[in-house]
């Protein structure tokens, strides 16, 4: 695993803030997945211990920089998520602040002010979480990938009726502006009903 560039709050996973200019190894992991944050970077993988040898044990989640809040320490190298110990996570994305993992037949996610709902916890439920929760509309998914954005979340997982149609049904709302057409007086078509997934 290889990192450069901005080292502001150890995201580079360093042990320090420096700039690094051209791509530094992280001897100690052995990584089979990364993923970049806006101050954070996490990855799935194994440790590699000071004689080279790699750990054998099963994969974990490592994550480092400003992972939890800003009110929180920086994790300066890649540290093991404990809450996440035991779990088998077969997908992982973070956002600019919020991070997603597939796990088991679970989806996880996590992070601070995500004021729009990408955490996937419902209108009504927690705006940002500190440390990993279930994301309980989708308890049963068998997640194939997730990918996050600034501010929002997708995944994918295998079709079952049990969870979508649990989820709620979104639907737009009629007259609304749809964007340039409108102002020249087009208007669109309203769009159809659709489920939405994270």
């Amino acid at each position: 695993c290889f990192t450069w560039g901005c080292g502001g709050y150890g995201r580079l996973g360093h042990k320090d803030q420096k700039d690094a200019w051209t791509p530094a190894e992280l001897p100690g992991l052995r990584a089979t997945r990364v993923v970049c944050g806006s101050a954070f970077t996490a990855a799935t993988g194994h440790a590699v211990l000071h004689s080279g040898v790699v750990c054998a044990s099963s994969s974990s989640l490592y994550m480092w920089g400003r992972v939890k809040s800003a009110s929180q320490n920086c994790w300066m190298s890649p540290t093991v998520e404990q809450d996440l110990s035991g779990w088998k996570v077969q997908a992982l994305a973070c956002g600019s602040v919020h991070t997603v993992v597939g796990a088991d037949s679970s989806v996880i996610s996590w992070g601070p002010a995500c004021s729009c709902g990408e955490l996937g916890y419902g209108e009504l439920g927690p705006k940002s979480s500190a440390r990993p929760k279930k994301v309980d509309l989708l308890e049963g998914a068998h997640v194939a990938q997730v990918a996050c954005g600034l501010a929002h979340t997708l995944l994918l997982a295998a079709t079952d009726s049990a969870i979508t149609d649990a989820l709620p049904e979104w639907k737009p709302v009629q007259g609304a502006a749809s964007g340039p057409s409108d102002a020249a007086g087009g208007g669109a078509a309203p769009a159809a009903p659709c489920a939405a997934a994270a």
